[in-house]
C-alpha cells in the first residue's frame, strides 16, 4: 500500500487506525441500540455498511479516502460483533451460553491463525485490493445465516429508540480521543501539546457524557452498571489477561525474528501452535465451566500463562524452538481456558434488556486493553534495547552487545507478564482475603 500510494508507513499505519477507533468509539451506541432494537435488524445493517465500505476500500485510489472508508468498515464491523455478542446473551441459557461465547472465541482464533497467511497469499497472487473484495462473499454468507439463525424480536421491532443526541456524541468522542491518546503517546512523546489536547478531550467528552446522563430518563450509559457487585473485580480479571495477550501478539514474531533469526514464512506457521491449543481448550472450556468453579478455572488459566511466561523468562539462551513451543502451548491453554468463561461470567452479570450495552462495553475494554498491551510492551521492549541503532540482518553477524541487549529486552517484557498475572490471581482471590480477615477478627 505504501508502494502503491508513494506514502510513508506513518499514514499507512492510519488504515489499522482508523477501524480501531470506529470499532472502540461506537460499541456504546450500539450496544444500547441492540438493546431497544432488534438484533437482527442491528446484524443486517452491519453486514451491510461492511460490505459496502469493503469495495469501497478495493477501489480506492488515495490513501486518505481509504483511510475514511476504512472508518465506516469499523463501524460495520462494530454492529457485526455487538450483535452477536448481544444475542448469545439474550438467545441462548445455562451452559449454551458458555458454548456460544466460546464459539465467537473460536471464531476469532482461527480468523487471526489463517488471516495473516491468506491475506499474504492473497496479496502476492492478486493483490491486496483483494483482501476487500472478498469480504463480499462472507458478508453474503453472514446475511443469509443471520435471517436463518437469529429471531424476530417483534417487541423490539416496533420499539422508537430513544437515545439522547448529545449524550450519543460525547459517548462516542469519549473512547475516541482515548484511544487518539494511547495510540500516539508512544510517537507524539509525553511533552507534546497535541496530545495531552488528546487526552484533555477525551476527559471534556467524559464530563459532558456524565452529566447529561445523569439529567435525562433513558441514559445511554446507566452508571448504576458500575456498582453491581463485584463489577469492578471481573473488569480487572478480564483486563490484565487481554493487555497481556496485545503484548503477546506484539512480541512473539519480534522475538522469532531477532533472537531466533527466522523467515515471516516460518515462524508464522510457528504462531498457528498458540491458535490450534486456544482453540482446543476453547472447545472444552464449556465443559469445564460446568463442573468448576469460576475460580478454579482462572486458577488453572493463570497458571499456565505464569509458567509460559517464566518459560521464556529462563529460557531464552537456550538454543533450539522447544522454550517457544512450550511459551505458545502454555499461553494457548491458559487464555482459552479462561476466555469464554470470563466472558460469559461479565454478561451475565445484568439482565437481558441490558445484555447489548454490557457487550458494548465489553469490546471496548477487549480493544482497549489490547492496544494498551501492545503500547505498554512495545515500550518496555524498545527501554530494554536502549540506544542501539543497530539492526538484525541475516547477511551479518550482530554484536554480543547487542545481541545481550535483546535478551534484556525479551526478559524485562516476559517479567512484566508474569507479574500481571501475579496480580490478576491475586484480584482473583481477594474476596477470599477479606473473609480470612474478618475470621481473624471473631466476626
Amino acid at each position: 500500500m505504501a508502494e502503491q500510494f508513494s506514502t510513508g508507513t506513518g499514514l499507512v499505519s492510519w488504515i489499522l487506525v482508523a477501524y480501531l477507533l470506529a470499532f472502540i468509539s461506537s460499541m456504546l451506541i450500539l450496544g444500547r441500540f441492540s438493546d431497544i432494537i432488534d438484533i437482527r435488524k442491528i446484524f443486517t445493517l452491519g453486514v451491510f455498511l461492511f460490505t459496502l465500505f469493503s469495495i469501497l476500500c478495493g477501489v480506492a485510489q488515495t490513501v486518505l479516502s481509504l483511510i475514511v472508508f476504512r472508518f465506516f468498515q469499523g463501524l460495520g464491523g462494530a454492529m457485526l460483533v455487538v450483535a452477536s455478542y448481544s444475542a448469545v446473551a439474550r438467545y441462548l441459557s445455562g451452559d449454551l451460553v458458555v458454548r456460544g461465547y466460546a464459539a465467537l472465541n473460536i471464531g476469532s482464533a482461527i480468523a487471526m491463525a489463517i488471516g495473516a497467511p491468506v491475506g499474504g497469499l492473497i496479496t502476492e497472487y492478486l493483490g491486496w485490493r483483494w483482501n476487500f473484495y472478498i469480504n463480499l462473499i462472507m458478508a453474503l454468507c453472514f446475511y443469509f445465516i443471520a435471517i436463518r439463525s437469529i429471531p424476530v424480536d417483534e417487541k423490539r421491532t416496533a420499539a422508537k429508540p430513544s437515545i439522547d443526541i448529545a449524550s450519543a456524541v460525547s459517548g462516542f468522542l469519549m473512547p475516541f480521543f482515548f484511544m487518539l491518546f494511547i495510540s500516539f503517546f508512544k510517537e507524539l512523546g509525553y511533552r507534546s501539546i497535541l496530545l495531552w489536547a488528546f487526552l484533555g478531550a477525551g476527559v471534556l467528552s467524559a464530563g459532558l457524557f456524565i452529566i447529561r446522563n445523569n439529567r435525562i430518563a433513558n441514559p445511554l450509559l446507566d452508571v448504576n452498571l458500575f456498582k453491581i457487585k463485584g463489577f469492578g473485580l471481573v473488569v480487572i480479571l478480564i483486563t490484565i489477561p487481554i493487555i497481556l495477550q496485545g503484548g503477546h501478539y506484539f512480541l512473539m514474531p519480534f522475538y522469532f525474528d531477532d533472537i531466533k533469526n527466522m523467515r515471516i514464512v516460518y515462524y508464522g506457521a510457528l504462531l498457528m501452535i498458540y491458535s490450534l491449543v486456544f482453540v482446543i481448550t476453547d472447545l472444552l472450556s464449556p465443559f469445564i465451566f460446568s463442573r468448576f468453579h469460576f475460580r478454579t478455572i482462572g486458577t488453572a488459566g493463570f497458571i499456565c500463562m505464569m509458567t509460559g511466561s517464566a518459560v521464556m523468562i529462563f529460557g531464552l539462551h537456550t538454543d533450539g524452538l522447544v522454550v517457544p513451543i512450550a511459551y505458545l502451548v502454555m499461553m494457548g491453554m491458559g487464555f482459552g481456558i479462561y476466555n469464554a468463561p470470563s466472558t460469559s461470567i461479565f454478561m451475565n452479570m445484568v439482565s437481558s434488556d441490558r445484555k447489548g450495552l454490557f457487550a458494548g462495553i465489553f469490546q471496548i475494554i477487549l480493544r482497549s486493553s489490547l492496544a494498551i498491551g501492545i503500547i505498554l510492551f512495545e515500550t518496555i521492549y524498545s527501554a530494554g534495547i536502549g540506544n542501539f541503532s543497530e539492526t538484525l540482518t541475516r547477511d551479518s553477524a550482530i554484536s554480543s552487545d547487542y545481541l545481550n541487549a535483546l535478551h534484556f529486552s525479551y526478559k524485562m517484557t516476559f517479567t512484566a507478564s508474569f507479574f500481571l498475572i501475579v496480580i490478576a490471581l491475586i484480584v482473583l482471590y481477594f474476596p477470599m482475603f477479606k473473609i480470612l480477615k474478618l475470621r481473624r477478627k471473631g466476626k
